[in-house]
């Protein structure tokens, strides 16, 4: 998995301020850790802050986990939901939107 927060290049981390998340590749158990430490940054800003899953290639339960429980901020949206994901959030009985 590799992220890219608004205004920094492919895998950085960007500033203090970066309220959109990009992570691209895939998002399992393998980059769990990764993607954790990436949405604990991103809430660290004030306000709305965004994830754009456009160019995820796979999900599985550990990423929809974390995605779940970062949803209970209440300030969080979320663009770009492959289908593929969206059938498996249907199947394990989550019809809500990951957005707030």
């Amino acid at each position: 998995m590799t992220t890219e927060p608004a205004g920094s290049q492919a895998g950085g981390t960007g500033g203090p301020n970066a309220r959109h998340l990009a992570p691209t590749g895939d998002l399992t158990i393998f980059e769990a850790g990764e993607f954790k430490e990436s949405l604990v940054k991103l809430f660290a800003n004030d306000g709305l802050v965004s994830l754009d899953l456009g160019g995820v290639d796979r999900v599985d339960t550990a990423a929809i986990q974390l995605m779940l429980s970062a949803r209970k901020q209440g300030r969080m949206f979320v663009t770009g939901i492959p289908d593929e994901l969206q059938a498996k959030l249907k199947q394990l009985g989550f019809h809500d939107h990951l957005s707030e």
